[in-house]
């Protein structure tokens, strides 16, 4: 690293940020943004990376990184990269998940943490790991941070809307039952005109000739180009994936 890195740093003051401060809850359990950014990220095509984090920035050799420590990043022609500069950690899936998009599927982007670019050089980087979700490692790729408000329910609930039945995606490590205050994804995004604070109500199909069972109400509260993550604020039973989602409008 260059002594122009080391002097750069210096530049870079600590504040609070905006998803370590107390928030409204919507569901019965204490719900945070955060919570809500480390839910993995349903994809139905693989991202193309540009930033790289290359390894720890330490006096030991480590593998992983959280909390507290610092990465380098590998810089690419015009990134733009400058001190002050967020980003979300992503990983990449591997191995038998890519089987899911051959087939049309999804398949789940881990999201480790975010950082903070401290110091910049012509070749390198460096970033402070504000949070982690999970152990940031060397080959996890940044995309830009976003913050996540959590919506406020609506005070008039509108009808759900029975002409379209959306389907529940699986969870952090292939997660398939969630409770109220836990985060899940279905597969409709924004390229659907799915936005921020849409409200769907979730059904049971019990498959025996009977109308839809009514078993919870969730709302979005992250979308992304073709899937969206929502926070599930009351139920009556677990929720699964074998259950729909159904917009109100």
């Amino acid at each position: 690293m260059r002594v122009s890195v080391v002097l750069t740093a210096i530049s870079v003051l600590a504040a609070v940020p905006a998803w370590a401060q107390s928030t409204p809850t919507l569901a019965r359990r204490t719900t945070l943004p955060a919570h809500v950014m480390c839910a993995d990220m349903l994809v139905s095509a693989l991202p193309v990376p540009s930033l790289v984090i290359k390894g720890a920035h330490h006096s030991e050799t480590r593998v992983t990184m959280s909390r507290g420590d610092m990465a380098v990043v590998t810089r690419t022609p015009g990134d733009s990269l400058a001190v002050g500069q967020r980003y979300v950690a992503r990983r990449m899936p591997a191995g038998e998940q890519l089987g899911n998009l051959r087939n049309g599927g999804y398949v789940a982007v881990r999201t480790p943490g975010w950082l903070t670019i401290t110091a910049v050089d012509d070749v390198n980087a460096l970033a402070r790991v504000d949070y982690s979700c999970d152990s940031i490692e060397p080959g996890d790729y940044l995309e830009p941070f976003l913050d996540i408000a959590l919506p406020a329910p609506d005070a008039a609930v509108p009808a759900p809307d029975f002409t379209e039945r959306v389907g529940i995606l699986p969870g952090v490590d292939g997660r398939q039952m969630f409770a109220d205050g836990d985060t899940f994804s279905i597969a409709r995004g924004v390229a659907d005109g799915v936005a921020a604070g849409a409200r769907f109500a979730i059904y049971r199909d019990r498959k025996d000739g009977k109308p839809l069972v009514h078993i919870g109400e969730a709302i979005v509260v992250d979308p992304s180009s073709t899937s969206a993550k929502l926070l599930l604020m009351t139920t009556t039973d677990a929720v699964g994936t074998d259950d729909v989602a159904v917009p109100r409008r």
